[in-house]
């Protein structure tokens, strides 16, 4: 029999991105997703404060061994500290970029699998995701 795998998974964006789309997921699971863990990143902040306060964050939360991060903009303070804490990370962990609502509960529904695996999951929905649609007309 294969070990259970359980990812945490972690928001890490400006704020109040990730206390939003925490507050959002919630109202859609109609409970308090206590194994979500929200970083809100201030304008001020640096990235090694963002990698520090990470840290204390995965500690906290009883230094899960494996975690996805989800992150919303590549190149900003957010992800880059994101970065700077996997460089070191004492667990499993896989980072992704561009999160959305449709992003944050398909990794939800999924915690199941390892991060990597589910952050290739996530990816490769993403696109299904966004629709266009115009006056009476869903694509």
């Amino acid at each position: 029999m294969s070990e259970s795998v359980h990812t945490e998974i972690f928001l890490v964006c400006h704020s109040p991105m990730a206390s939003a789309l925490h507050a959002v997921a919630c109202h859609g699971f109609s409970q308090k997703l206590s194994d979500l863990q929200v970083l809100d990143v201030l304008e001020s902040q640096k990235k090694e404060q963002v990698a520090e306060r990470l840290q204390h964050l995965w500690e906290a939360s009883g230094r899960p061994a494996n975690v996805l991060i989800l992150t919303d903009l590549l190149g900003a303070t957010p992800a880059n500290g994101v970065s700077a804490w996997m460089a070191h990370s004492p667990c499993e962990s896989a980072g992704v970029a561009g999160v959305s609502l449709p992003m944050l509960l398909r990794a939800l529904t999924h915690r199941d699998e390892p991060p990597t695996a589910l952050a290739q999951r996530i990816l490769k929905g993403q696109a299904d995701c966004a629709s266009f649609f115009s006056e009476g007309h869903v694509s």
